[in-house]
């Protein structure tokens, strides 16, 4: 095997192929559907390699142009898929997305069983070796849901970077359709002990694992019960504060810029990837201004990855944005 390049994040998930009405149909209305491709870990390699740095991200496609389209996308964006592994008839998995603008509700529907992706495991990549390369690992809430397979995967994965002492973050991404809040809490009490960095949306913190507390006080709460030095908490529109960052016990709050929502998919992903971006940096205030930053252009752009754009760092870094620019 040829020598393993550095990474600063490494990352493991599936990817699926979308599928959306055009404009702002509903799917009882629509004749055509347009296609893009989404996955939260590789959403989150996407913009940290818009934003520059290495990632490597490990999965499987099926063998043809559906595995191809995927692959094309990731590689488009800078991100390595040198680890993804090709499988002989196999299928891709699918998301139907429904747009929503309100009153209306944005609607998900999946038809992923039985997917490539959901049969991966340890064996698929040297795991070992990627993660001695990598700066980080990046796991996220929805792969263990796939299956015993996947489940096993992420648990190991968080294990060996442990093991290695590389830092590792885990977004919880709670999907109702796909896993109990109970299994979620159960992969989560597994990959804690090596956790460095938890994402969560202030919900599922209540409703899945349990939490009675909102705002700093239930971000205080989760860095107590998982003992992790970083923790994320995105809450809702309306919150008496923005999205918050509490990091070795100092908070710190996320500004607020207004957003016209275009595309709901995809926002918390940009958040994470901005977080991080930062955090690679050790510049923590950074991590949660970009990331609140990246969720609102995620939220004004179509489609789940974010096509984040150096002139969106700039009026990012001189504070110009939502400006007319000609």
């Amino acid at each position: 095997m040829s020598e393993i390049p550095r990474y600063d994040l490494v990352t493991v998930g599936e990817t699926l192929l979308r599928l959306s009405p055009p404009g702002m149909q509903r799917f009882d209305q629509a004749r055509l559907f347009e296609i893009g491709i989404g996955g939260s870990e590789l959403n989150v390699g996407c913009v940290l390699a818009r934003l520059g740095r290495q990632v490597a991200w490990v999965s499987r496609l099926p063998e043809g142009p559906l595995g191809r389209i995927v692959e094309g996308e990731a590689r488009r964006h800078g991100v390595d898929t040198r680890w993804v592994r090709r499988i002989e008839d196999a299928r891709l998995g699918l998301m139907f997305f429904e747009p929503g603008p309100a009153p209306r509700n944005a609607r998900v529907i999946y038809d992923r069983k039985q997917s490539a992706a959901a049969g991966m495991e340890l064996g698929d990549a040297p795991w070992g070796d990627l993660i001695g390369a990598s700066a980080r690992v990046h796991l996220c809430g929805i792969t263990p849901a796939l299956g015993p397979g996947c489940r096993a995967l992420t648990i190991e994965v968080a294990g060996l970077a442990g093991a290695a002492k590389k830092p590792l973050s885990y977004d919880l991404n709670h999907r109702a359709t796909l896993t109990t809040p109970a299994e979620a809490r159960a992969v989560l009490d597994a990959v804690a002990p090596n956790l460095e960095l938890l994402v969560l949306a202030e919900r599922d913190a209540q409703s899945v694992l349990g939490f009675a507390e909102a705002g700093a006080d239930l971000a205080e709460a989760v860095a107590a019960r998982y003992g992790t030095p970083l923790v994320a908490l995105t809450r809702p529109p309306g919150s008496d504060t923005g999205d918050l960052f509490l990091a070795h016990g100092v908070l710190r709050e996320a500004p607020r810029y207004p957003v016209e929502i275009v595309d709901r998919i995809g926002a918390g992903d940009s958040f994470v990837a901005g977080l991080l971006h930062g955090v690679l940096d050790g510049d923590l205030d950074l991590a949660i201004r970009l990331a609140a930053y990246l969720a609102a252009i995620a939220l004004a752009t179509p489609g789940d990855i974010n096509f984040l754009g150096p002139e969106d760092l700039a009026a990012f870094t001189s504070d110009t944005v939502g400006r007319l620019l000609r």
